[in-house]
């Protein structure tokens, strides 16, 4: 990620995720939840931050145009999507809008996850998105057990947004 980059935060709730960004040198940061007493706090929280936006806006409908984010992060909505009503149709549709509001140059969509690549990765891989998937873990480095180890644990999946990917999109 470049400081210059548009990043769009899906399902930002009232976590310090994107100020921490913001104050890190990322000034072009769209941040979108479903809730608007969320988006409400965190626009008067952030007020200072002149140029962070938020919106309330559903990430499975997305009213950015194609090709306009250089990055989009997706701290947990995954994880959040996956416990609701018709969670594997509404993990396609965010997925699928994050992939064409993506710029086709280097558009990276980026997960932080509990969910291990068994339960997570076929979402990144379904025939109607085109990109490619990386993964990586991080443990944590203070755990006393292995099945601490196991429930601390991050996963990544980083996806880079392919030229091709009209071909697929349906």
């Amino acid at each position: 990620m470049k400081p210059e980059h548009k990043i769009l935060v899906v399902g930002c709730g009232n976590a310090n995720f994107s100020e921490d960004l913001y104050d890190a040198g990322y000034k072009n940061i769209w941040n979108i939840d479903i809730s608007k007493v969320v988006i409400d706090q965190m626009a008067k929280r952030n007020f200072c931050r002149k140029r962070m936006k938020y919106e309330v806006m559903d990430c499975c409908n997305l009213k950015y145009e194609d090709n306009f984010f250089d990055v989009i992060i997706d701290k947990s909505t995954i994880d959040a999507i996956l416990c609701g009503d018709n969670a594997f149709l509404n993990t396609a549709l965010m997925l699928k809008e994050g992939q064409r509001t993506l710029k086709e140059e280097g558009g990276l969509y980026i997960a932080i996850s509990y969910g291990k690549p068994a339960t997570r990765s076929f979402h990144f891989e379904r025939k109607f998105l085109s990109w490619t998937l990386k993964e990586f873990i991080f443990f944590p480095v203070d755990y006393k057990t292995e099945q601490e180890k196991e429930e601390k644990s991050h996963y990544i999946y980083i996806c880079t947004k392919n030229k091709e990917w009209k071909e697929v999109y349906q």
